[in-house]
């Protein structure tokens, strides 16, 4: 039940009835579990009762009733945590300010102690899971919950709070725990700029399509005007600046620009203000998850984008388009260092594979192997030439391994990059080149397919003209026989996935979040099931 008012006529007599309380409310609580503070539920209880014994139960965040410099300045933070891709509920503003309302009555010219002292303990919790949220997150990245550990951030977090209060820094201190990378900097800033530019602007989603194509015409111009991408300085009539205001539109959202409302165009039409905000925030987010590749060179995919980067002493090098994994064959996320290419590979085909998608089409017709290339192998690894009934077999029995022989109509194409990884996946050429120009390529059983695989292959060995030189891979690309080129140089790859960029003149382009991890994420940061 709500602790009694304690009401205090004299200002100079606030701070220490404030003091009582807090000693009464901490001095023997449990900081294994979370502590209910004026209905709001705290989970800093370990950090927050830690640094209220070290400064001996003192109020921290007002003097003689009234928000002092530093809790001026945490409050307006914490009001305006958006500005960090935060949510302001999170670190209890509506309760905050609903205490700050009623812990002065101008009726009888008392202060409420009680009130005042909730009101510091939720503003202690708020500092110092804003801060841990600011530097790494507030969900799991593997699972997408919500978690809390600040045994993450690397530091002793009252110590900083103290120090913060000391040098009466509050914004810088938790400027400085953010992170330092290019990418999430240029977010936060565009994140600013785009609620400046569409301050007291919105528009409704584009939710419907008429028959009536006048009318579609015209609501979509409006959405187009309303979110700054309709141009009147395009030159040619209505119709004309319409198309390349749509053109324009998809440009942004990487998207084929044939000024067409296809599929993709309109899934991205029907995106509203906040929904964009959001967005944003969750990509800002991810990067607080982790830290920019450290190495000089990498290699650089990101699944939304469909599209891979080598990069070089911060220079882009190389981009080709990939194809990525389909929604119910994820590629992973993952990090690691690519060792050695085959020319020419064999491929194993997935055991998952072969009982969903092989093992039925050779029940209905065996000469599917033969059609696709493919072989047979006993457990040993030996081709087996005879007659297989196949209807004896199913995914609970299954007693051998299929490939496809080498050549041009392999899977894999005549390119394959290896990396360690526990998902088993790869990079490689294809057989099916043409499906690089598709709109939506999120296509593969997980592995990702790359377009220029020869590009690649030579710059993997261009540091390698003695032992293995240009001359040799287009040679033994010829010879049409395996070959495993082990590289003078492994390169670190990452594979990652961002629904949102920002390039170096701070446009932003936004991608199809085709796995739905934004709203995974968004689910868990609302909670909302």
């Amino acid at each position: 039940m709500p602790k009694k008012a304690v009401l205090v006529s004299k200002p100079e007599k606030v701070d220490d009835e404030v003091n009582k309380l807090l000693n009464e409310k901490l001095s023997d609580t449990d900081t294994s579990i979370a502590m209910v503070v004026a209905g709001d539920t705290l989970i800093a209880t370990k950090q927050l009762a830690e640094y209220y014994i070290s400064n001996q139960f003192t109020v921290t965040w007002t003097q003689k009733g009234k928000l002092n410099k530093a809790g001026d300045t945490l409050f307006h933070i914490i009001r305006n945590a958006g500005e960090y891709g935060l949510i302001p509920e999170d670190y209890h503003s509506d309760k905050l300010k609903s205490l700050f309302e009623r812990s002065y009555n101008e009726k009888n010219k008392k202060y409420d102690a009680v009130t005042l002292s909730e009101a510091d303990l939720l503003l202690t919790d708020g500092f110092i899971k804003f801060l841990v949220h600011v530097s790494k997150g507030r969900l799991n990245a593997d699972s997408l919950t919500a978690e809390w550990h600040p045994e993450k951030l690397d530091t002793n977090l009252v110590n900083v709070l103290a120090s913060a209060l000391k040098r009466n820094d509050i914004r810088k201190c938790f400027d400085s725990f953010e992170p330092e990378n290019d990418q999430y900097q240029k977010l936060k800033t565009a994140l600013k700029e785009y609620k400046r530019e569409f301050f007291g602007i919105t528009w409704d989603s584009l939710k419907s399509r008429e028959s009536d194509s006048l009318t579609f015409n015209q609501r979509l111009k409006d959405r187009l005007i309303a979110s700054h991408d309709f141009s009147y300085f395009y030159s040619g009539n209505d119709s004309i600046k319409l198309l390349k205001s749509v053109k324009n539109f998809q440009c942004k959202h990487n998207l084929v620009e044939d000024g067409k409302i296809g599929k993709l165009t309109f899934k991205a039409l029907q995106q509203t203000k906040e929904d964009v905000i959001r967005q944003i925030e969750m990509n800002m987010e991810r990067w607080r998850w982790k830290d920019g590749p450290p190495e000089k060179t990498y290699v650089w995919v990101n699944i939304p984008k469909f599209e891979m980067h080598v990069m070089e002493q911060d220079t882009l090098v190389m981009r080709s388009r990939v194809i990525v994994g389909a929604p119910k064959t994820t590629t992973p996320l993952l990090k690691s260092t690519i060792r050695y290419f085959i020319i020419y590979p064999y491929w194993t085909v997935p055991f998952s594979i072969i009982t969903k998608e092989i093992l039925p089409q050779l029940k209905r017709d065996t000469s599917y192997l033969r059609r696709k290339n493919f072989e047979v192998l006993d457990r040993n690894g030996y081709v087996i030439d005879t007659m297989i009934n196949w209807k004896r077999y199913s995914k609970n029995y299954f007693p051998f391994k299929i490939r496809q022989r080498i050549g041009e109509d392999n899977s894999l194409g005549i390119l394959k990059f290896n990396f360690n990884n526990k998902y088993g996946v790869y990079m490689h050429d294809t057989d099916n080149r043409r499906l690089f120009g598709r709109e939506n390529r999120a296509l593969s059983h997980g592995c990702v397919r790359l377009e220029k695989f020869y590009d690649f292959a030579k710059f993997l060995i261009r540091d390698d003209s003695v032992r293995y030189p240009v001359d040799s891979l287009n040679v033994d690309l010829s010879k049409e026989e395996q070959k495993q080129i082990n590289l003078r140089k492994p390169i670190p790859i990452y594979i990652n996935y961002f629904t949102v960029e920002v390039d170096e003149y701070m446009e932003i382009h936004y991608f199809n979040d085709i796995y739905g991890r934004d709203e995974k994420m968004l689910r868990a940061l609302l909670k909302k099931k």
